[in-house]
């Protein structure tokens, strides 16, 4: 049976680019999505020169073939974890640089006045 999932939050690291053993590229992400995290596999060329352009703190929405990907944690415990084989990303603009957001917050000088008349 195949469940395809929908899934929106954000990196949480840079994507890597990696290769199978059988030399087929691909690219994986992990995505904070609540307070669960979800890995995200990317195959198709497009979708994952998409993902990999991507940077940690950026926003990304995936949907695709779900997977139960059970993992140990630190301490060697069980923890359910999901995967997502891409077949759409989708993405929100860039985030805007921090200067930049903190320019538009300061209040900004009073333009000079300025003299309209025509002086001959």
């Amino acid at each position: 049976m195949t469940m395809t999932a929908f899934a929106a939050g954000e990196l949480i690291r840079d994507p890597e680019a990696r290769a199978g053993a059988n030399g087929n590229p691909y690219v994986t992400a992990l995505v904070r999505v609540g307070e669960a995290l979800v890995s995200v596999t990317a195959f198709d060329d497009t979708l994952r020169e998409r993902l990999a352009g991507l940077e940690r703190g950026e926003m990304i929405a995936v949907s695709g073939r779900l997977q139960a990907r059970p993992y140990l944690d630190r301490d060697g415990k069980p923890q359910a974890g999901l995967s997502i084989l891409a077949g759409e990303i989708m993405t929100a603009p860039a985030r805007r640089s921090q200067a930049a957001a903190r320019a538009r917050r300061e209040p900004q000088a009073a333009a000079p006045d300025f003299d309209d008349e025509l002086n001959f």
